[in-house]
């Protein structure tokens, strides 16, 4: 009777020993959830530690962390998107900074508290099931392990809650690119301040370019009705390159956009948010990704409606047939640019490519100048980016565009680089028979308020190769 009792009772810890690892092991490899708090998404995960911390991931710039509660577990929070549309709604209807952060607070604790009850719930499940794998009395061994398992992972996450301290984050330790604080976020605030500044001055700055695009249009007028291509490059996340370009779309009337890549930094989920002003603008959106975007920003710009991927193959959008092929970069989360055996590769099957269309393509898209060089003066007009310097060479009538930086090189460094300006060419190209007959440049300077617009004749045949520099008006 002894033994009995004492195989029943080895037999039942085995079952809770069981149950307790299965429990935790529900919760770590399970609980993590996402959740959406007033224009942003985060991600909510935990995982055993040493010692109580809690981590802020904000991809791409790094993480941040603290020792913020005393409990053996690692809280990981990741910003996964952020909907800036949301968040100026949300700005919108609210009447001071107080009554934000007692939303946020307010949305915060309602989010925490649905991941603790959730992980609660697996706890159970996983105790229920780690008991259960025990011989004999499998039902009231799972009822035992799901009511330890919620009871451990419940008091776990209990007690963070009630010894967490927001405040250990005035000492916080830093990791990726945010090891450079504190002069980062000074540089950061100081960065994303000219753009806040720029955005209230775009439509000043583009109705004044309007105004004197009239000027050019009656100092040197293209003859007959054009087809206008707006050739915009390396945004790097820059919201304020979007409003630049919806109101250069709407004033110069532009036909279709044509992007040479680098619309994000990292190519990560979360730099999406930044440029979703695109699915607004009125026009066709031709994308060629560049070594800084990814399979993530290709996915993401898939489902925007108004956006055509270039992936190889011609596409023909109003008329105009365009090639564009990827940088191959894009198609991971390396942002490398291509070398010359990448370069050799991507003009190989550019080659390829034109050899099997039926129709020549009027327009070559990549990001990459190194790849392009090889086409200037066999294909019409050649778009490159990548450099951030913006340039137009003509060869016997043949054009290479390339748009600099459209975004300002961005928000992509916390040293901001003075001195870049928003740049990009507008191609006015005649339908029949098909041709470019002029490009006109646009350069701003958003904190100076100051801009550029440039417009150059393109010769034909009997033109030697030159840098263009055209007629224009500031």
């Amino acid at each position: 009777m002894t033994e009995v009792f004492k195989k029943g009772l080895s037999a039942w810890w085995i079952a809770l020993a069981l149950a307790i690892v299965a429990s935790i092991l529900s919760a770590v490899l399970f609980g993590y959830s996402s959740y959406d708090i007033d224009g942003f998404r985060i991600g909510i995960g935990v995982t055993p530690s040493y010692r109580g911390e809690t981590e802020l991931a904000i991809p791409p710039f790094g993480e941040i962390a603290a020792f913020t509660h005393k409990t053996p577990l690692r809280l990981k929070v990741v910003f996964e998107r952020i909907y800036l549309h949301e968040i100026g709604e949300v700005a919108d209807g609210l009447n001071d900074h107080d009554e934000l952060i007692q939303r946020l607070e307010a949305e915060g604790k309602d989010a925490f508290q649905k991941f603790i009850f959730r992980l609660i719930i697996l706890a159970a499940l996983g105790g229920a099931i780690g008991a259960a794998v025990s011989p004999r009395k499998r039902f009231l061994k799972a009822t035992a392990g799901a009511l330890i398992g919620a009871a451990l992972v419940g008091a776990l996450l209990v007690g963070t809650y009630y010894s967490f301290n927001v405040y250990a984050f005035k000492q916080p330790r830093y990791s990726g690119a945010l090891s450079a604080a504190p002069w980062a976020t000074e540089a950061i605030a100081k960065k994303l301040g000219d753009i806040k500044a720029f955005r209230q001055e775009v439509r000043s700055i583009a109705r004044n370019v309007g105004f004197f695009y009239s000027k050019v249009d009656s100092w040197q007028p293209i003859d007959g009705d054009t087809l206008k291509v707006l050739h915009v490059s390396d945004i790097h996340n820059n919201p304020a390159a979007v409003d630049l370009i919806r109101q250069v779309v709407i004033d110069f009337n532009v036909d279709m956009i044509i992007d040479t890549g680098d619309i994000t930094d990292l190519g990560t989920p979360v730099e999406t948010g930044l440029i979703e002003g695109i699915a607004n603008l009125p026009v066709p959106y031709a994308f060629v990704a560049g070594n800084h975007d990814s399979s993530d920003t290709i996915a993401f710009l898939k489902d925007v409606k108004n956006v055509i991927i270039l992936e190889g193959k011609p596409v023909t959008i109003n008329g105009i047939t365009i090639l564009g092929v990827p940088d191959p970069a894009s198609l991971t989360h390396d942002v490398r640019p291509v070398d010359e055996t990448s370069a050799s590769i991507l003009r190989a099957r550019l080659e390829d490519e034109l050899k099997a269309s039926p129709k020549k393509p009027l327009i070559l898209a990549v990001h990459s100048p190194r790849v392009a060089e090889k086409f200037f003066g066999r294909m019409p007009i050649v778009l490159v980016g990548h450099t951030h310097k913006a340039n137009l060479k003509e060869r016997r009538g043949y054009i290479l565009s390339n748009a600099g930086t459209t975004g300002a090189a961005g928000i992509r460094t916390f040293r901001v680089e003075q001195g870049v300006p928003y740049t990009l060419n507008i191609l006015h190209i005649q339908q029949s028979p098909a041709k470019l007959v002029a490009v006109d440049s646009l350069t701003v300077k958003g904190a100076e308020r100051e801009f550029r617009l440039e417009r150059n004749l393109v010769e034909g045949a009997e033109s030697t190769d030159r840098e263009l520099e055209g007629l224009s008006a500031k």
